[in-house]
């Protein structure tokens, strides 16, 4: 035989799970269903880009350009550069300096395609974006070079430097 703190306890207690369930009285079957509710979002996240957006891919371009784009959270320490690859030399040639970004993140670059004789030869206008080290190559590259009058070019991409965007273009 059950003792009657037994059956009260087990009472009280479906008594409170069925009270949950109900809808409270000062709330009409309308207002239920239109009560708000929290609804979790996911965090925002951020995303790092750089487009080319002048020339387009597939365009003839001039020997000297100036090379536009947009961006958007590039990280700090970090830089957007123009590499020009010819696909006849199959080697990298970052320009001089790094492109000028404005505050809505749209920026340019002066960028030279290839030498006079390219005229019809096929390049890859790149834009990468350089940490630290990859800047430091960059700049590196053009010391020597000048120094030495050698513009051969690079064979790779440092590490540091990550392309973005790239169009292939034709030389007028």
């Amino acid at each position: 035989m059950k003792s009657w703190r037994t059956t009260s306890i087990v009472g009280l207690a479906l008594g409170l799970l069925l009270a949950a369930c109900l809808p409270s009285p000062d709330l009409t079957p309308t207002e239920i269903a239109t009560a708000p509710t929290e609804i979790a979002t996911a965090p925002t996240q951020i995303v790092t880009d750089a487009t080319i957006t002048y020339p387009s891919n597939g365009a003839e371009v001039e020997r000297e350009e100036m090379v536009r784009g947009t961006s958007q959270e590039v990280p700090a320490g970090h830089v957007i550069w123009i590499v020009v690859f010819p696909h006849a030399a199959s080697r990298y040639y970052p320009q001089d300096r790094q492109a000028d970004i404005e505050a809505k993140g749209d920026w340019t670059s002066k960028a030279y395609i290839g030498v006079e004789e390219n005229v019809g030869e096929g390049f890859d206008i790149i834009a990468v974006i350089a940490d630290e080290a990859g800047q430091g190559v960059f700049r590196r590259y053009f010391e020597d070079a000048r120094k030495n009058n050698d513009w051969r070019g690079l064979e790779q991409l440092p590490e540091g430097a990550v392309i973005y965007n790239r169009v292939t273009v034709t030389r007028k």
